[in-house]
């Protein structure tokens, strides 16, 4: 049993039905379902190398700042993220302490293109950013040119 929350978790005072008549009074149509969401989290959780950033924006309208923690501080419900981020490289250069500078990254593409794919999420990837598309139309706001 999974003592964290996951992806249908919502806190106190939301309600799933309202965010979903405000994604349908935008016009937004759903790409992504729970089992998908789950399907991500439980896979970045399970990460003990490294876990990415992420960040997200609501079907309100809200873009939250970039975080890393993967287990309470994530867009709960997902029901309600229009679209979820997910930084792509890590720092491979010095760890803090040492006094070797930070050139080096270890770029994590090919392995979460290829995690997105075999889960069934819609999602396209710029420069160091991956996009995942809660719903459609996808939304460009704030996502780096191609």
């Amino acid at each position: 049993m999974n003592v964290y929350p996951m992806a249908d978790a919502c806190p106190e005072g939301v309600k799933e039905r309202d965010v979903r008549a405000v994604a349908a009074s935008r016009g937004l149509v759903g790409a992504a379902n729970n089992t998908k969401w789950n399907e991500l989290i439980s896979y970045f959780r399970g990460m003990s190398d490294w876990r990415p950033s992420y960040r997200s924006k609501s079907v309100e309208g809200c873009v939250s700042g970039w975080d890393v923690e993967w287990f309470y501080h994530l867009p709960f419900p997902f029901k309600g993220v229009q679209w979820l981020d997910i930084g792509l490289h890590q720092d491979g250069g010095a760890r803090p302490g040492m006094l070797l500078p930070r050139s080096a990254y270890i770029d994590h593409t090919d392995r979460f293109v290829s995690l997105l794919r075999q889960i069934g999420l819609e999602f396209e990837v710029r420069k160091d950013v991956m996009r995942i598309w809660g719903y459609l139309p996808k939304c460009y706001e704030d996502f780096p040119p191609t």
